[in-house]
Protein backbone atom coordinates (compact mmCIF):
# COMPACT_ATOMS: atom_id res chain seq x y z
CA UNK A 1 0.00 0.00 0.00
CA UNK A 2 2.92 2.64 0.94
CA UNK A 3 4.53 1.65 -2.29
CA UNK A 4 1.09 2.52 -3.81
CA UNK A 5 0.94 5.82 -2.31
CA UNK A 6 4.35 6.92 -3.02
CA UNK A 7 3.62 6.40 -7.15
CA UNK A 8 0.39 8.33 -6.59
CA UNK A 9 2.17 11.07 -4.42
CA UNK A 10 4.80 11.33 -7.16
CA UNK A 11 2.76 11.61 -10.45
CA UNK A 12 0.59 14.48 -8.23
CA UNK A 13 3.62 16.09 -7.83
CA UNK A 14 4.77 15.76 -11.46
CA UNK A 15 1.10 16.90 -12.69
CA UNK A 16 1.15 19.84 -10.04
CA UNK A 17 4.89 20.87 -11.23
CA UNK A 18 3.57 20.70 -15.18
CA UNK A 19 0.39 22.32 -14.93
CA UNK A 20 2.34 25.12 -12.88
CA UNK A 21 4.98 25.29 -16.13
CA UNK A 22 2.28 25.67 -18.47
CA UNK A 23 0.38 28.21 -16.71
CA UNK A 24 2.87 30.39 -15.54
CA UNK A 25 5.19 29.94 -18.41
CA UNK A 26 4.31 28.39 -21.50
CA UNK A 27 0.78 30.37 -21.54
CA UNK A 28 2.78 33.97 -21.47
CA UNK A 29 4.33 33.33 -25.03
CA UNK A 30 1.71 34.94 -27.19
CA UNK A 31 -0.27 32.16 -29.84
CA UNK A 32 1.52 34.37 -32.67
CA UNK A 33 5.11 33.74 -31.04
CA UNK A 34 4.41 30.03 -30.74
CA UNK A 35 3.51 29.52 -34.42
CA UNK A 36 7.08 31.59 -34.98
CA UNK A 37 9.22 29.15 -32.84
CA UNK A 38 7.74 26.12 -34.42
CA UNK A 39 7.42 27.18 -37.96
CA UNK A 40 11.51 27.98 -37.74
CA UNK A 41 12.62 25.37 -35.16
CA UNK A 42 10.57 22.10 -36.01
CA UNK A 43 10.82 20.51 -39.03
CA UNK A 44 8.04 18.06 -40.10
CA UNK A 45 9.70 14.99 -39.16
CA UNK A 46 9.73 16.36 -35.90
CA UNK A 47 6.76 17.60 -34.91
CA UNK A 48 5.95 13.75 -33.31
CA UNK A 49 8.86 14.17 -30.77
CA UNK A 50 7.41 17.79 -29.95
CA UNK A 51 4.24 16.39 -29.65
CA UNK A 52 5.11 13.66 -26.66
CA UNK A 53 7.01 15.98 -25.04
CA UNK A 54 4.15 17.44 -22.90
CA UNK A 55 0.07 17.84 -22.70
CA UNK A 56 0.81 21.68 -23.51
CA UNK A 57 2.97 20.93 -26.37
CA UNK A 58 0.40 18.58 -27.64
CA UNK A 59 -2.46 20.99 -27.54
CA UNK A 60 0.25 23.63 -28.88
CA UNK A 61 0.63 21.01 -31.74
CA UNK A 62 -3.24 20.60 -32.49
CA UNK A 63 -4.04 24.34 -32.62
CA UNK A 64 -1.24 25.11 -34.97
CA UNK A 65 -2.83 22.16 -37.27
CA UNK A 66 0.60 20.59 -37.45
CA UNK A 67 0.33 17.01 -38.70
CA UNK A 68 1.68 14.33 -36.47
CA UNK A 69 3.32 11.97 -39.42
CA UNK A 70 6.85 11.55 -40.57
CA UNK A 71 7.61 12.56 -44.01
CA UNK A 72 10.68 9.83 -46.28
CA UNK A 73 10.11 10.49 -49.23
CA UNK A 74 13.59 10.98 -50.85
CA UNK A 75 12.62 14.33 -52.35
CA UNK A 76 11.51 16.10 -49.62
CA UNK A 77 14.94 14.64 -47.28
CA UNK A 78 16.97 15.54 -49.97
CA UNK A 79 15.32 19.45 -50.45
CA UNK A 80 15.36 19.95 -46.72
CA UNK A 81 18.96 18.60 -46.67
CA UNK A 82 20.15 21.15 -49.53
CA UNK A 83 17.86 24.33 -47.61
CA UNK A 84 19.98 23.65 -44.38
CA UNK A 85 16.25 23.69 -42.40
CA UNK A 86 16.82 19.49 -41.23
CA UNK A 87 19.86 18.75 -38.95
CA UNK A 88 21.00 15.41 -38.50
CA UNK A 89 19.54 13.36 -35.60
CA UNK A 90 22.10 11.59 -33.23
CA UNK A 91 22.38 8.17 -31.81
CA UNK A 92 20.03 9.22 -29.06
CA UNK A 93 17.15 10.43 -31.28
CA UNK A 94 17.49 6.90 -32.72
CA UNK A 95 17.31 5.00 -29.14
CA UNK A 96 14.59 6.97 -28.31
CA UNK A 97 12.57 6.04 -31.47
CA UNK A 98 13.44 2.31 -31.14
CA UNK A 99 12.36 2.53 -27.00
CA UNK A 100 9.40 4.53 -27.61
CA UNK A 101 7.81 3.09 -30.90
CA UNK A 102 6.33 -0.28 -32.48
CA UNK A 103 9.24 -1.44 -34.57
CA UNK A 104 8.00 -3.85 -37.07
CA UNK A 105 10.69 -6.37 -39.09
CA UNK A 106 11.92 -5.59 -42.53
CA UNK A 107 10.88 -2.38 -44.78
CA UNK A 108 8.13 -1.68 -46.42
CA UNK A 109 8.46 0.24 -49.61
CA UNK A 110 4.28 0.83 -49.99
CA UNK A 111 2.71 3.48 -47.47
CA UNK A 112 -0.49 1.20 -48.04
CA UNK A 113 0.61 -1.47 -46.84
CA UNK A 114 2.34 0.07 -43.26
CA UNK A 115 0.61 0.44 -40.43
CA UNK A 116 0.25 3.33 -38.23
CA UNK A 117 1.77 4.34 -35.56
CA UNK A 118 4.73 1.63 -36.69
CA UNK A 119 8.57 2.24 -37.71
CA UNK A 120 10.12 -0.50 -39.76
CA UNK A 121 13.45 -1.77 -38.90
CA UNK A 122 14.71 -0.67 -42.45
CA UNK A 123 13.07 3.18 -41.78
CA UNK A 124 15.56 3.54 -39.46
CA UNK A 125 19.01 1.95 -41.28
CA UNK A 126 18.05 4.13 -44.38
CA UNK A 127 17.48 6.60 -42.17
CA UNK A 128 20.98 6.68 -40.67
CA UNK A 129 22.88 5.98 -44.50
CA UNK A 130 21.17 9.21 -45.66
CA UNK A 131 22.68 10.84 -42.79
CA UNK A 132 25.96 9.43 -43.54
CA UNK A 133 26.70 8.31 -39.92
CA UNK A 134 28.55 4.95 -39.63
CA UNK A 135 28.59 5.31 -35.56
CA UNK A 136 24.73 4.91 -36.01
CA UNK A 137 24.08 2.53 -38.93
CA UNK A 138 26.48 0.32 -37.30
CA UNK A 139 24.49 0.42 -33.61
CA UNK A 140 21.68 -0.69 -35.61
CA UNK A 141 23.42 -3.82 -37.06
CA UNK A 142 25.72 -4.47 -34.21
CA UNK A 143 23.65 -3.39 -31.18
CA UNK A 144 19.72 -4.31 -32.55
CA UNK A 145 21.14 -7.14 -34.93
CA UNK A 146 18.92 -5.68 -37.72
CA UNK A 147 19.97 -6.10 -41.60
CA UNK A 148 20.34 -3.91 -44.38
CA UNK A 149 17.62 -3.72 -46.77
CA UNK A 150 17.92 -3.38 -50.95
CA UNK A 151 17.33 0.30 -50.27
CA UNK A 152 19.76 1.01 -47.94
CA UNK A 153 22.35 1.68 -51.30
CA UNK A 154 20.48 4.27 -52.95
CA UNK A 155 20.05 6.09 -49.61
CA UNK A 156 23.66 6.06 -48.69
CA UNK A 157 24.22 7.43 -52.51
CA UNK A 158 21.88 10.24 -51.52
CA UNK A 159 23.60 10.85 -48.74
CA UNK A 160 26.90 11.13 -50.28
CA UNK A 161 29.11 9.76 -47.37
CA UNK A 162 32.16 8.06 -48.97
CA UNK A 163 33.10 6.72 -45.71
CA UNK A 164 29.36 4.91 -45.31
CA UNK A 165 29.63 4.00 -48.39
CA UNK A 166 32.65 2.47 -48.10
CA UNK A 167 31.79 0.28 -44.69
CA UNK A 168 29.01 -0.87 -46.61
CA UNK A 169 31.47 -2.08 -49.33
CA UNK A 170 33.11 -3.71 -46.26
CA UNK A 171 30.28 -5.53 -44.89
CA UNK A 172 29.99 -7.34 -48.06
CA UNK A 173 26.78 -5.37 -49.48
CA UNK A 174 25.86 -5.54 -52.82
CA UNK A 175 25.33 -2.12 -54.49
CA UNK A 176 22.45 -1.78 -56.98
CA UNK A 177 21.30 0.45 -60.09
CA UNK A 178 19.44 2.06 -57.10
CA UNK A 179 22.94 3.58 -55.42
CA UNK A 180 24.12 5.55 -58.44
CA UNK A 181 20.27 6.82 -59.18
CA UNK A 182 20.38 8.17 -55.44
CA UNK A 183 24.26 9.78 -55.79
CA UNK A 184 22.91 11.25 -58.69
CA UNK A 185 19.48 12.38 -57.39
CA UNK A 186 21.63 13.82 -53.85
CA UNK A 187 23.74 15.74 -56.33
CA UNK A 188 27.01 13.70 -55.26
CA UNK A 189 29.36 13.44 -58.01
CA UNK A 190 32.34 12.24 -55.53
CA UNK A 191 29.51 9.39 -54.45
CA UNK A 192 29.27 8.80 -57.86
CA UNK A 193 32.80 8.15 -58.99
CA UNK A 194 33.08 5.82 -56.02
CA UNK A 195 30.32 3.66 -56.52
CA UNK A 196 31.15 4.13 -60.46
CA UNK A 197 35.01 2.83 -59.64
CA UNK A 198 33.94 -0.21 -58.19
CA UNK A 199 35.00 -3.83 -59.32
CA UNK A 200 32.85 -4.63 -60.44
CA UNK A 201 31.19 -0.96 -61.31
CA UNK A 202 28.05 -0.09 -59.65
CA UNK A 203 25.54 -0.56 -62.39
CA UNK A 204 23.53 2.31 -63.83
CA UNK A 205 20.77 3.05 -66.15
CA UNK A 206 18.74 5.92 -67.22
CA UNK A 207 16.98 6.82 -63.81
CA UNK A 208 20.79 8.06 -62.95
CA UNK A 209 20.49 10.88 -65.77
CA UNK A 210 16.68 11.42 -65.13
CA UNK A 211 17.33 11.81 -61.24
CA UNK A 212 20.49 14.58 -61.69
CA UNK A 213 18.41 15.98 -64.14
CA UNK A 214 14.98 16.44 -62.23
CA UNK A 215 17.44 17.61 -59.46
CA UNK A 216 19.24 20.51 -61.04
CA UNK A 217 22.70 18.48 -60.85
CA UNK A 218 24.04 19.87 -64.78
CA UNK A 219 27.66 18.64 -63.59
CA UNK A 220 26.51 15.44 -62.28
CA UNK A 221 24.32 14.82 -65.50
CA UNK A 222 26.72 16.12 -67.74
CA UNK A 223 30.10 13.47 -66.12
CA UNK A 224 26.87 10.58 -66.59
CA UNK A 225 27.07 11.34 -70.40
CA UNK A 226 30.78 11.83 -70.42
CA UNK A 227 31.59 8.37 -69.37
CA UNK A 228 32.36 5.50 -72.30
CA UNK A 229 30.07 4.28 -72.63
CA UNK A 230 28.14 7.18 -70.99
CA UNK A 231 25.16 6.08 -69.06
CA UNK A 232 21.53 5.90 -71.23
CA UNK A 233 19.26 8.53 -70.67
CA UNK A 234 15.43 8.53 -72.10
CA UNK A 235 12.59 10.92 -72.17
CA UNK A 236 12.40 11.19 -68.28
CA UNK A 237 15.36 13.26 -68.21
CA UNK A 238 13.89 15.85 -70.23
CA UNK A 239 10.55 15.88 -68.04
CA UNK A 240 12.58 15.46 -65.08
CA UNK A 241 14.15 19.08 -65.51
CA UNK A 242 10.72 20.28 -66.96
CA UNK A 243 9.08 19.04 -63.70
CA UNK A 244 11.31 21.22 -61.76
CA UNK A 245 12.41 24.02 -63.76
CA UNK A 246 15.48 24.00 -64.33
CA UNK A 247 15.93 25.47 -67.87
CA UNK A 248 19.39 25.36 -67.74
CA UNK A 249 19.55 21.65 -67.66
CA UNK A 250 16.51 21.48 -70.53
CA UNK A 251 18.39 23.05 -72.77
CA UNK A 252 21.51 21.41 -72.37
CA UNK A 253 20.54 18.18 -72.64
CA UNK A 254 18.54 19.15 -76.00
CA UNK A 255 21.78 20.74 -77.16
CA UNK A 256 23.72 17.38 -77.46
CA UNK A 257 24.07 15.21 -80.62
CA UNK A 258 22.01 13.61 -81.05
CA UNK A 259 19.74 15.31 -78.26
CA UNK A 260 18.04 13.80 -75.52
CA UNK A 261 15.17 12.70 -76.31
CA UNK A 262 11.37 13.85 -75.02
CA UNK A 263 7.72 13.15 -75.49
CA UNK A 264 4.28 14.99 -74.16
CA UNK A 265 5.12 14.13 -70.68
CA UNK A 266 7.58 17.28 -70.55
CA UNK A 267 5.07 19.94 -71.64
CA UNK A 268 2.60 18.06 -68.79
CA UNK A 269 5.40 18.05 -66.29
CA UNK A 270 6.04 21.50 -66.93
CA UNK A 271 3.08 22.64 -66.16
CA UNK A 272 2.17 21.18 -63.40
CA UNK A 273 5.52 22.36 -61.98
CA UNK A 274 4.34 25.89 -62.94
CA UNK A 275 7.66 26.35 -65.16
CA UNK A 276 5.52 28.57 -67.66
CA UNK A 277 9.41 29.84 -68.97
CA UNK A 278 10.00 26.09 -69.59
CA UNK A 279 6.64 25.07 -70.99
CA UNK A 280 7.57 28.40 -73.61
CA UNK A 281 10.99 26.73 -74.82
CA UNK A 282 9.39 23.10 -75.14
CA UNK A 283 7.15 24.54 -77.85
CA UNK A 284 9.92 26.47 -79.73
CA UNK A 285 10.66 25.02 -83.22
CA UNK A 286 10.84 22.39 -83.34
CA UNK A 287 7.90 22.13 -80.36
CA UNK A 288 8.26 19.28 -78.14
CA UNK A 289 4.55 17.31 -78.36
CA UNK A 290 1.54 18.08 -76.08
CA UNK A 291 -1.77 16.73 -75.42
CA UNK A 292 -4.50 17.14 -73.33
CA UNK A 293 -2.82 15.75 -70.48
CA UNK A 294 -0.54 19.39 -70.86
CA UNK A 295 -3.55 20.99 -69.88
CA UNK A 296 -4.83 18.81 -66.62
CA UNK A 297 -1.86 19.07 -65.27
CA UNK A 298 -1.82 22.60 -65.09
CA UNK A 299 -5.42 22.37 -63.64
CA UNK A 300 -3.95 19.85 -61.02
CA UNK A 301 -1.11 21.98 -60.08
CA UNK A 302 -3.54 24.98 -59.89
CA UNK A 303 -1.49 26.55 -62.40
CA UNK A 304 -3.96 29.25 -64.02
CA UNK A 305 -1.95 31.38 -66.23
CA UNK A 306 -0.06 28.41 -67.52
CA UNK A 307 -3.35 27.06 -68.43
CA UNK A 308 -4.83 29.91 -69.89
CA UNK A 309 -1.11 30.09 -72.22
CA UNK A 310 -2.10 26.58 -73.58
CA UNK A 311 -5.50 26.70 -74.29
CA UNK A 312 -4.45 30.44 -76.09
CA UNK A 313 -1.92 28.56 -77.87
CA UNK A 314 -3.93 25.95 -79.18
CA UNK A 315 -3.13 22.70 -76.74
CA UNK A 316 -5.74 20.34 -76.52
CA UNK A 317 -7.77 19.54 -73.73
CA UNK A 318 -11.20 18.09 -71.77
CA UNK A 319 -12.55 20.76 -70.17
CA UNK A 320 -14.80 18.46 -67.93
CA UNK A 321 -10.94 16.12 -66.97
CA UNK A 322 -9.59 19.51 -66.44
CA UNK A 323 -11.75 20.68 -63.56
CA UNK A 324 -12.48 17.30 -62.26
CA UNK A 325 -8.68 17.57 -61.39
CA UNK A 326 -8.93 21.09 -60.16
CA UNK A 327 -11.63 20.44 -58.13
CA UNK A 328 -9.94 17.60 -56.66
CA UNK A 329 -7.00 19.28 -55.70
CA UNK A 330 -9.23 22.34 -54.04
CA UNK A 331 -8.42 24.93 -56.67
CA UNK A 332 -11.64 26.45 -57.06
CA UNK A 333 -10.26 29.97 -59.16
CA UNK A 334 -9.23 27.13 -61.97
CA UNK A 335 -12.90 25.94 -61.96
CA UNK A 336 -14.54 28.80 -62.40
CA UNK A 337 -11.97 30.00 -65.23
CA UNK A 338 -12.91 26.27 -66.94
CA UNK A 339 -16.37 27.03 -67.02
CA UNK A 340 -16.34 30.08 -67.92
CA UNK A 341 -13.87 28.93 -71.05
CA UNK A 342 -15.66 25.68 -72.00
CA UNK A 343 -16.75 25.69 -75.54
Amino acid sequence: MTGGADSSSSAAKRAKVEAENRNELLRKLPEELWSKIVDENVQQNDVVALAMTCRFFREKQEDLGKKVETNLDPWRLVELRKSGEVASHSLGWFRWVCDTFEIRPGFESSWRARVEGAVHEGDLMNYAAFQGSVEILRWLLEEKGWELTLHTGEWAGMGGSIELLEYLGERGYEFGWKACEGAARGGHLKALKFLRGLDPPCPWDSKSCSAAARGGHLDVLKWLRSQDPPCPWDEETCAGAARRGHLEVLKWARDQDPPCPWDASACSAAALGGHLDVVKFLRQDPPCPWNGRTCSSAAKGGRLEILVWLRNHGCPWSAKDCALKAEKAGHDHVVRWIKCNAM
